[in-house]
């Protein structure tokens, strides 16, 4: 059970196409790109508290571009249980994998990358303070952090802070205007800031610098 549902997902969001396939198990909702070869597969870790269909329209775009989506399905006190998911796909599947996720979800996946530092080609943070318990700043792992303007729970000063715990070359965007919630379809959660940019400017400016940064990835691995 999440205590932030979801909100207004587009229509389409689980629906099949040309281009995604949707499939829906006890651990994943995986959109499967039919138009990816070869291409490094996304792993998502939801936010605390959150129903993880929230973040369904961002994996569905991502995966319309090519990099089939992992949606992790976790309990919304995020167990360690449940992030070892991640492993399972991993071990299960051949190829590379770019894992990340929003809020304590970007927590997990800096942990996971922490505990498996040759596991992953890339790391990516939405909406965190993290990490902070940990220090990967030794780590040669290609790292993006989105952080916003206006998150009333992950501050620009919180993300400062801890940047030096990163990986040396992270690449820190800062979406201007946006807040926390607006990472995931929530409405406005408790404790954030307002945005002064709407839902779908904020997810298109996520959406772009992650496929930025998961195509140079892909160019590393595929010259």
């Amino acid at each position: 059970m999440s205590t932030f549902q979801s909100r207004n997902l587009p229509d389409n969001t689980f629906s099949n196409s040309n281009l995604v396939s949707v499939i829906e198990t006890d651990d994943e909702i995986k959109f499967q790109s039919k138009i990816s070869e070869h291409k490094p597969e996304i792993i998502f870790f939801q936010g605390g508290l959150t129903d993880p269909k929230a973040y369904a329209p961002l994996c569905r775009k991502i995966a319309e571009s090519g990099f089939t989506c992992h949606l992790i399905k976790m309990d919304w006190r995020l167990p360690v249980n449940d992030y070892k998911k991640a492993l399972k796909i991993v071990e299960n599947q051949e190829g590379n994998f770019v894992i990340g996720g929003h809020s304590q979800g970007g927590k997990m996946a800096a942990q996971l990358v922490y505990e498996n530092p040759l596991l992953f080609k890339g790391l990516f943070l939405m909406g965190t303070s993290h990490p902070r318990d940990i220090d990967l700043s030794t780590q040669n792992i290609p790292c993006i952090k989105l952080y916003a303007e206006n998150d009333g729970l992950a501050s620009i000063n919180e993300v400062m802070t801890n940047k030096s715990k990163l990986p040396m070359d992270t690449k820190l965007v800062m979406i201007q205007g946006g807040n926390h919630s607006q990472f995931g379809y929530l409405g406005k959660l408790f404790m954030d800031s307002s945005a002064t940019i709407s839902l779908e400017k904020q997810q298109d400016f996520t959406y772009i610098a992650l496929m930025e940064f998961v195509k140079d990835i892909n160019n590393s691995l595929f010259p």
